[in-house]
């Protein structure tokens, strides 16, 4: 879908999750990948073709093998991160706003309140709704729940719970952002995903300053690099969907 109504699709609040893009993008990911090449080569198998089968299961083995080593999942990790290298609280400049993006990596609730404590902005917006319709929290009032353990009081807390991928974090906040005279925002969100979350803000009214949590990388011995584990692939795949966003976000004209 293009054009008008692609953009609409992505864009209003009142339409149902963008289930669509979330399960195609399961399918070119290094498990989908590996789930199609297995179920191929079961089929392969029922017609009598061992050679063929026997091919799809090697592929599948090497394919998984190489995408779970620490080694691969540097060399597709690295250029995210070091687009936008983590700065110190002390070294960045105050803003209106600190902007937390929803997601599963807790360093960056953890970094917006140190940012808060700083005397860097007086609000944190917290942007990110349901991923799937259903009478659970939001992702932002998740957040809102652990920045308030963490010391932030409620009056500097605003929540957008309506947006469901980084395109509508960055609409929606925006114009919540306009509301209230926001312009200059201290953007939080995980390093490898700020290449397409500070493109997409960039999109907007608002003055963004990119401000990633440091990483914390446990040094892998060189012996253990091609040695496949979960967190090796676990980093494989969120670098590959964003490089997969990232074009996908620039064909659309998002960014």
């Amino acid at each position: 879908m293009s054009g008008a109504a692609g953009d609409a699709l992505f864009t209003t609040r009142s339409l149902t999750p963008l289930l669509l893009d979330k399960v195609l993008t399961l399918f070119v990911m290094p498990v989908g990948v590996a789930c199609i090449a297995g179920a191929l080569a079961l089929a392969v198998a029922a017609r009598g073709l061992r050679r063929g089968a026997v091919g799809l299961i090697a592929f599948t083995t090497v394919w998984l093998w190489a995408w779970s080593t620490p080694f691969v999942a540097g060399c597709v990790t690295r250029p995210l991160v070091e687009r936008y290298p983590p700065r110190p609280a002390v070294e960045l400049p105050a803003a209106d706003a600190i902007v937390l993006l929803a997601g599963p990596d807790a360093e960056r609730v953890r970094h917006s309140a140190r940012l808060y404590h700083a005397g860097k902005a007086p609000l944190i917006i917290v942007t990110g709704g349901l991923v799937w319709d259903g009478p659970a929290l939001s992702e932002a009032r998740v957040l809102q729940r652990q920045l308030r353990a963490l010391g932030v009081p409620d009056h500097a807390l605003l929540i957008e719970d309506d947006s469901r991928n980084t395109r509508q974090n960055a609409l929606f906040t925006a114009e919540l952002a306009a509301t209230l005279g926001i312009e200059h925002v201290l953007l939080v969100t995980s390093a490898w995903h700020m290449p397409r979350a500070a493109a997409a803000f960039g999109r907007t009214a608002l003055h963004v300053i990119a401000a990633a949590p440091s990483r914390r990388i446990r040094g892998t011995p060189s012996i253990f690099q091609a040695l496949p584990n979960a967190p090796a692939l676990s980093a494989s795949t969120a670098a590959l969907r964003e490089y997969l966003g990232l074009v996908v976000y620039r064909l659309r004209g998002w960014t």
